[in-house]
């Protein structure tokens, strides 16, 4: 504990005297001289932060500390995209690797004590790699296939958990970005990226280029919750009879598998609601009408995409009259368009 303490203050004292020492000296580039010096202090800062035994709340602080030091690297050198590279590596590590199937021995304390979405985290990890970007658009970490040093399909997730339409807008063009830049041959990392692009253009509104985009990654090998996106899509585009076909060919045991895949957290949707939709639409083309049911009040009553809707309303309005009035007219007539 104190020698985290003492370390912070070190950091500290180090940040408000950098630049005057540089200027004692008489430094060629006092501006780089900062710069480094901030650098280091930040993998320092970091690396301590991954130390094991470190309480919740020293880790946090120096996690803080360790972008604060970038940042003020970054204000030395404003052109150089490194600092926002490791903003973005510093939080996305220690907040957010938790969902990236990351052994639990080496799990961050703040995955562990993180119970929800941590949306202010999650956008200045955003705008770090967007700033990143802009000033090193040819850097190798935009590419793929980079393992942890990839940041395009981090960044697409986290702005589809953001959710807005700019942000829907930001992941697509990531995903996009992907392909551009993936090799042709085909893998189940491609059809992931397939599939994540085809729900965003759905969410977008964009329901042909949806399609279509699905269809490319069942060519390429699709899950079951890929193909239910297809259906999905193909049902909010009133084609609701090829999409009971995509969904009776997958077979019964396919809907249960899907069930426990969202259940722990597999197969994930955004907005909260969004899941009832595709349980809803299942259920129907199974004939299972009495769980469609319950599956289209919830997706009505969770507001999610607003524009979907009316739809979701048609179908809870055709199973009602399908029952001859066995549900109360009530509990159904005032969820309708």
């Amino acid at each position: 504990m104190k020698r985290v303490l003492v370390l912070l203050l070190v950091a500290s004292t180090a940040q408000a005297n950098v630049w005057q020492k540089a200027v004692d000296r008489g430094s060629p580039d006092p501006a780089q001289d900062v710069y480094d010096s901030e650098m280091k202090t930040g993998d320092e800062l970091a690396m301590q932060a991954n130390a094991k035994g470190n309480s919740l709340k020293n880790t946090r602080q120096l996690v803080d500390h360790a972008v604060m030091s970038y940042r003020n690297a970054a204000n030395a050198k404003p052109k150089d995209g490194e600092p926002y590279f490791r903003i973005g590596r510093v939080l996305y590590s220690f907040y957010f690797e938790c969902e990236d199937n990351v052994s639990l021995a080496n799990l961050s304390p703040l995955c562990l004590n993180n119970t929800s979405f941590d949306r202010k985290r999650a956008q200045d990890i955003v705008d770090a790699w967007d700033a990143f970007e802009a000033r090193a658009p040819l850097d190798p970490r935009l590419s793929v296939h980079l393992g942890d040093t990839d940041i395009l399909f981090k960044r697409a997730i986290l702005n589809t958990k953001l959710v807005g339409k700019e942000h829907l807008e930001a992941a697509a063009r990531d995903y996009e970005k992907i392909l551009a830049r993936s090799d042709t041959g085909i893998d189940s990392a491609d059809e992931t990226v397939w599939s994540n692009l085809a729900e965003t253009y759905m969410m977008l509104g964009r329901l042909e280029e949806a399609i279509d985009t699905y269809r490319e990654a069942i060519r390429r090998g699709a899950s079951t919750s890929t193909m239910y996106g297809l259906a999905v899509a193909l049902d909010r585009d009133e084609r609701t009879a090829a999409a009971r076909d995509v969904i009776v060919s997958q077979g019964k045991p396919a809907l249960d598998l899907f069930h426990v895949s969202v259940m722990q957290g597999r197969t994930f949707f955004v907005p909260r609601g969004e899941e009832y939709y595709y349980f809803a639409l299942a259920h129907e083309s199974f004939d299972e009408n009495e769980e469609a049911i319950e599956y289209w009040t919830q997706y009505i009553k969770s507001g999610a995409h607003p524009e979907f809707q009316p739809r979701a309303k048609a179908h809870l309005a055709a199973l009602a009259t399908k029952r001859h009035g066995g549900i109360p007219k009530a509990r159904w007539q005032e969820l309708l368009p």
